[in-house]
């Protein structure tokens, strides 16, 4: 008999920080959740500007070190019953602009 895989769903408390969509810096905490299916996601109370770049970093309470934030860039999927923006977040790709500056 053949049984499907059921996606593990796993969950952590972070740290967001980045600018909102009205170029605002802000640090908001946040749960970040992920699965095989869905991937990495967050909601937040502040509304991004498409592709816009986040910081994020896991809030460990029992480690006396701090980690490290890893930048995504999030990607607006909808709200929350309780009106929270819901962003997947994605690897950051390198972005090269049409315009290089020459290196001394």
């Amino acid at each position: 008999m053949l049984s499907e895989a059921l996606p593990i769903a796993s969950s952590c408390r972070v740290e967001v920080s980045g600018w909102d969509e009205d170029e605002i810096f802000f640090v908001e905490k946040s749960e970040l959740s992920w699965d095989d299916f869905a991937g990495k996601h967050v909601s937040l109370k502040h509304m991004l500007a498409e592709g816009a770049l986040v910081f994020i970093r896991t809030l460990q309470p029992a480690s006396l070190q701090r980690s490290f934030p890893v930048a995504y860039e999030a990607e607006f999927i909808g709200c929350d019953v309780d009106g929270a923006h819901e962003f997947r977040l994605n690897p950051v790709q390198p972005r090269h602009g049409c315009n290089r500056f020459p290196v001394n």
